[in-house]
Parts: C-alpha cells; sequence; structure tokens
C-alpha cells in the first residue's frame, strides 16, 4: 500500500519525519519476525526549528544522514510516511465491475469529485479492500449459488489515499539529500496499523499524539475509516504552562517533562489528570467525540462502534492521559506497545519502553516489506 515501487532489501528502514523531529529504525527478519538492528533520532526545540523539517529539504536531509550515521545503519533504501494532514484518503463503494480497467475508471471518476486537487497534481494509490472477500465467495458449488436468493448489484470497496506532487518532490529531496534510496511512501496511518493494530479485526481508535498535531483515526478490521489531523499536542500543554506560571518556554518544558514525577492526587480531574494538561485533553475529547460520530454515520462501516483505544506519539507519555480518557469515554484505553512483535535484546527492554511511543510510525514502516 505505498505510493512507489519497490525492491525488496536485506535489512528494513523505517524513516519518521515529523514537524520537528526525525526518528530512524533498522529491523531484519528472524524467522519471519522483525528483529531490532538499531535506531536513533533526533527532536528539535521549537525555538529552533522554524520552518517544519518538510519546507527544508537539505537541512533535513543532512540532519537523516547524520542519525543513519550515529545509529550504524546499514540499509540504502528506506520507507518514509506522509504525515495525514498531507494525505487526501476515501474509502469507496462502486458498482462491481469485471475489467480491471473499468474498475479503475469509475474510482478516478468518482474521486476527482473528492480530491482537494487535480489528479494530474497528485499521485494517487488505489487498494481494492474485498479480493479477499470475493475470492472466498468464489469458492462456493453452483448449485449453493443458485440457491441463493437475487442480490441488489455488487458493489466493490476501494481505499484511495494520495498526496501532492509537490510535497512527495520534498521527500525525495530529502532522502536524495541523505543518500538513501526512497524505497516506498507510505501513510502514517498505514504504520501506525501495522505497529499497533496488527491483526484486530475490531473497531480501534489510535491517537498519535506528537509535539505540534495529533491524529486521530478509527481502524476497522485492519482498514482506517477515519483519518483526522489536529493542531493540538504537546507543544499546547508547554504554552499552559509558559502562561500560568509566567516561565520561559525552557523551563516549561522542564516542567511538563517532570510532571511524571508528580502526585496525581489532589487534581479534581478524571483518572488523576494533572491540572495543566486540560488545555490538551479538553479538546482532544471533543474532537475523539466527533471522530466517533463520524465513524458510526459511515454507510460502509460495518461494526459502527469503537470497542478501545490506543495511544501513542512522543507527547502520549504525559503523566494520566489513558486514566483520564478511560474515566471520561467510559471504555478501555491503553498506551500502544509497538515493540510487541519485535525481537531485542532483553538489556535494552527499560529504554525502548520509554522511547516507544514516539517511534511507532517508524516501526510499522520498517516493518511493511516484512507483512
Amino acid at each position: 500500500m505505498g505510493l512507489f515501487g519497490h525492491k525488496q532489501p536485506k535489512s528494513f528502514l523505517g524513516v519518521d519525519i515529523g514537524a520537528s523531529s526525525i526518528k530512524v529504525i533498522e529491523f531484519e527478519a528472524r524467522k519471519g519476525r522483525p528483529m531490532l538492528m538499531t535506531y536513533g533520532y533526533a527532536e528539535i526545540p521549537v525555538e529552533e526549528a522554524g520552518e517544519s523539517l518538510f519546507d527544508q529539504p537539505k537541512r533535513t536531509g543532512e540532519l537523516l544522514a547524520h542519525i543513519c550515521k550515529e545509529a550504524g545503519t546499514k540499509s540504502t533504501s528506506a520507507m518514509a510516511a506522509l504525515p495525514t494532514s498531507h494525505v487526501f484518503a476515501a474509502i469507496l463503494s462502486m458498482p462491481d465491475g469485471k475489467d480491471a480497467r473499468v474498475r479503475q475508471a469509475a474510482v478516478d471518476a468518482e474521486v476527482v469529485k473528492l480530491a482537494p486537487l487535480p489528479l494530474s497534481e497528485m499521485i494517487i494509490q488505489t487498494t481494492y479492500l474485498d479480493e479477499e472477500q470475493k475470492a472466498q465467495k468464489g469458492k462456493k458449488g453452483e448449485k449453493e449459488k443458485q440457491a441463493e436468493p437475487q442480490k441488489k448489484e455488487k458493489q466493490f470497496r476501494a481505499m484511495v489515499t494520495g498526496s501532492a506532487k509537490t510535497f512527495i518532490q520534498k521527500y525525495i529531496e530529502i532522502f536524495k539529500g541523505a543518500k538513501l534510496n526512497l524505497q516506498a511512501i507510505d501513510t502514517e496511518s498505514l504504520a501506525l496499523v501495522r505497529a499497533l493494530v496488527g491483526k484486530d479485526k475490531g473497531a480501534i481508535m489510535v491517537i498519535d499524539i506528537g509535539s505540534q498535531r495529533t491524529t486521530l483515526m478509527v481502524v476497522e478490521k485492519g482498514i482506517p475509516f477515519v483519518s483526522r489531523s489536529i493542531q493540538l499536542g504537546g507543544d499546547t500543554v508547554t504554552r499552559a504552562i509558559m502562561q500560568q506560571m509566567s516561565l520561559s518556554q525552557e523551563d516549561a518544558e522542564r516542567l511538563k517533562r517532570d510532571l511524571g514525577t508528580a502526585s496525581p492526587a489532589g487534581s479534581g480531574l478524571a483518572g488523576g489528570l494533572p491540572k495543566v494538561l486540560e488545555a490538551l485533553m479538553l479538546p482532544l475529547v471533543n474532537e475523539i467525540t466527533f471522530a466517533f460520530q463520524l465513524y458510526a454515520g459511515m454507510e460502509l462501516a460495518i461494526i459502527k462502534k469503537v470497542e478501545k483505544i490506543i495511544v501513542t506519539g512522543g507527547s502520549s507519555h504525559l503523566p494520566r492521559v489513558p486514566e483520564y480518557l478511560a474515566e471520561t469515554l467510559n471504555m478501555n484505553v491503553y498506551r500502544g506497545d509497538p515493540w510487541a512483535r519485535v525481537l531485542f535484546p532483553q538489556d535494552l527492554t527499560s529504554v525502548l519502553e520509554e522511547i516507544g511511543p514516539r517511534m511507532s510510525v517508524a516501526i510499522g514502516l520498517a516493518m511493511r516489506e516484512m507483512e
């Protein structure tokens, strides 16, 4: 499910480029499972980042090359992911056609109506979702088929993702500058599904809380039905601390990191959430509720009701976040464990647990070619 073709590498390198950070993971296949070879990351403070890393391809390429050198990566080919905020995504239900060209023409005609840009200015990827289901139906005997009541016109579902060619060109420049072959471009949503959801066929919400943006998606049977990106993240908490306590940005960041050692008792908020985190969590709960409503109203969705929430991302480590969401929404909420299906030396357990939330997308990217 990528936007470019690829060749099979010996090792698997996933590169997650955020607004102000880069994360790198390298795996090797061991008996069908990913084995951690190395990892690396760099986070640029907001005051130093200036423009987004995507808008500084040369500088970002140099930084990526430095991270790979320090981590000792071996692969010269890498997977990257488009951020949800720069991805057009839709799930379509179309009349089934016997000819693949007829199918694709029908999809293209529908996408023209929905896409934010002319198709000539985008790279579009179409994935047909019902091929396996149709193959199973095809095994029925002729008598069984004849016994079936006449059904409505057959439909097929297609997941369409795409992004502007100008934005994808920035990725090409970044990886060229890092002297890496851009093997394929995936989406953050699919990478997170791969790392955190796996083969779970339920209706699950994944919330990726970054420094500047938060991505919310509802996944049913491994397919992202709802994907939203909002300008809300750990920096929201930093700004709230600066305003409430008249602190500098550096001091506010330090205090935010120390929140985990503070006692939750006495905050008076659901789940013992520290008071200062309300600036992040109140609008986030509103967005979650809205995403639930969108999913429940989708004609193509089957389950309709989200069963649990998985939180991840660099700012998901903020204290009492799962507990607050669980109590407020009255449902099961977990911190995601992207290392659950990864082999790694046991003496790295504590370190990997600490960095795991911020590495979820990179881990999912490195897993892509091992499916």
